[in-house]
């Protein structure tokens, strides 16, 4: 049976895998961030998820043969008066309901791509899943009373939307509603099971 590791200190992913009964290790990756220029936000998600994945294998010291590490990574764009504008997490009060304003009755794209590598096959399958959310028109002094509710801090978007965040919006397109809290876990169990013959739903009834 494959084990898996998660590159990421997200404590929202490894929620995501708890939540349907698969434990993993985890190892956070320190890599640059920063946009390259002209990049893509697809681009952007995919170039920083196969980072994350391809620079925890080499810090492991030891790889079993069927390790398969998992990296992930979020960008979220919104169109404004300005020009497209990404959204990353917010880090304090302000930015987060500044964020937030400008996201007001407004579309935001977050395009949340997975990488899967396994070390021992020297094998790399990457895909994004992009999600729609459509913000309603709220005033900032709903705003500020959210943001100091919830701290959504370190939320890429300003947001948690398994919790009061879900409020902000007046709807969301998407496949898998676990990708906006960070994760996909549907496309997860689809390459997994195309490309590495792992089934999670076997994994996890164990």
């Amino acid at each position: 049976m494959a084990s898996l590791v998660l590159a990421s200190s997200s404590q929202y992913r490894k929620m995501l895998l708890a939540n349907i009964g698969i434990q993993v290790d985890t190892h956070a990756p320190d890599i640059d961030e920063t946009p390259f220029a002209n990049e893509s936000p697809t681009a952007l998600s995919l170039r920083l998820a196969e980072q994350k994945a391809h620079k925890v294998a080499a810090e492991l010291e030891k790889v079993n043969n069927d390790t398969i590490i998992i990296g992930s990574d979020q960008v979220a764009l919104v169109q404004t008066d300005a020009g497209p504008q990404l959204l990353g997490k917010p880090g304090t009060f302000e930015n987060a309901v500044k964020q937030l304003m400008a996201c007001q009755g407004k579309q935001v794209s977050f395009y949340t791509a997975l990488c899967l590598h396994q070390p021992s096959a020297n094998k790399t399958i990457t895909k994004v899943d992009e999600t729609r959310v459509f913000f309603r028109h709220n005033s900032e002094a709903a705003i500020r009373a959210y943001v100091d509710k919830e701290q959504p801090l370190d939320c890429a978007g300003s947001f948690k939307s398994e919790g009061l965040g879900v409020l902000l919006f007046d709807k969301i397109e998407s496949r898998d509603p676990n990708s906006l809290i960070g994760l996909p876990i549907m496309l997860l169990n689809e390459l997994l099971g195309a490309h590495f013959d792992v089934d999670l739903l076997a994994m996890a009834a164990q």
